[in-house]
């Protein structure tokens, strides 16, 4: 793999802004005029080229939607499943800066009812000694023990893999809101008390019988928030977003320029191309993986795949 990148990085010029540009265009946004007004779309990659293993961020982001299985006595996965355009390019590149990821795609197909699509998942998975992952013992007691910056890196895990940046409309206005989920209350609640003690911002706890629940902060309280936060968070979209936010905030954008830029990056309840599309992201838009040019079909045998240590073998659940 890193010899057929080494290649495309010679021969065609590829590379990961070329990468993250094509994720752009696919879903819409148009990145020259974000360059127009000193907004680095591709930002987010230079964030994450930052992050180490030992960076409190790796363990938000276990905390939220990574998660870490152990295999046998000595072997851990450390693992992230998406259907997202966005979030593929995201988790590829987050999987990256601890070890060269494999790759699973699996298709869930739907019922004939109706016509939308079957659900294509995109699992990026790495296999380490358990020794060699520094987080596999702590729960969320720890983070009582990090300083402002160790904190705010780690929330900005929890976002990115498991939480939300956005904007919603109001017949009167908008609101801005970051939201952290989770079906841990205690957690939740754990997270509350912290943010407010140490950071000085008031969360509010929405609970929900099914899921759990999400902590939530809005309107001035997020701003201020994201205003600190941005420098750590690196899921494209939900960076792009809060820049956007804190542009507006301080007084860089109009209320005009703000929904203008921000429009390409809501969802809609259709056939949304920023939903379900990340394999035809991936093919497209990171030629060094192996699904490159290939057709995608559903993995029946998930066994002996690369960079899974000779006589470990995986559950067929998997």
């Amino acid at each position: 793999v890193e010899e057929i990148e080494m290649m495309l990085r010679k021969e065609f010029g590829w590379n990961e802004v070329v990468m993250s540009e094509r994720m752009w265009r696919f879903i819409g946004v148009n990145t020259e005029e974000l360059l127009n007004y000193g907004i680095d779309p591709n930002a987010w990659l230079q964030t994450l080229s930052n992050l180490s293993i030992n960076d409190t961020y790796m363990l938000g982001a276990v905390h939220g939607d990574i998660y870490v299985r152990t295999m046998s006595t000595n072997w851990c996965e450390i693992a992230a499943t998406t259907s997202s355009t966005t979030g593929v390019m995201y988790f590829e590149r987050l999987m990256r800066t601890i070890k060269m990821p494999g790759i699973d795609i699996s298709i869930r197909r739907r019922r004939k009812e109706g016509r939308r699509r079957n659900v294509i998942y995109v699992k990026f998975y790495i296999l380490l000694r358990r020794d060699e992952w520094p987080w596999h013992k702590e729960d969320y007691e720890i983070i009582r023990s990090f300083n402002t910056t160790e904190l705010l890196r780690y929330v900005a895990g929890l976002v990115d893999t498991d939480g939300s940046i956005l904007i919603v409309w109001l017949p009167r206005g908008h609101r801005f809101e970051i939201n952290i989920t989770s079906a841990d209350i205690e957690f939740l609640e754990h997270l509350r008390d912290i943010i407010y003690e140490r950071l000085g911002f008031v969360g509010v706890l929405l609970r929900d019988r099914e899921s759990g629940g999400k902590l939530r902060f809005e309107y001035q309280e997020a701003a201020q928030f994201c205003e600190i936060l941005l420098p750590y968070l690196s899921h494209p979209m939900r960076r792009l977003r809060t820049k956007l936010y804190q542009m507006y905030y301080n007084g860089e954008l109009s209320e005009e320029e703000l929904k203008h830029f921000y429009t390409p990056l809501e969802y809609d309840n259709g056939d949304d191309v920023k939903r379900l599309r990340a394999a035809d992201m991936l093919t497209q838009a990171a030629p060094q993986t192996h699904t490159h040019g290939e057709k995608l079909k559903t993995i029946k045998n998930k066994t002996n795949l690369p960079g899974w240590p000779s006589g470990l073998r995986r559950s067929p659940q998997d």
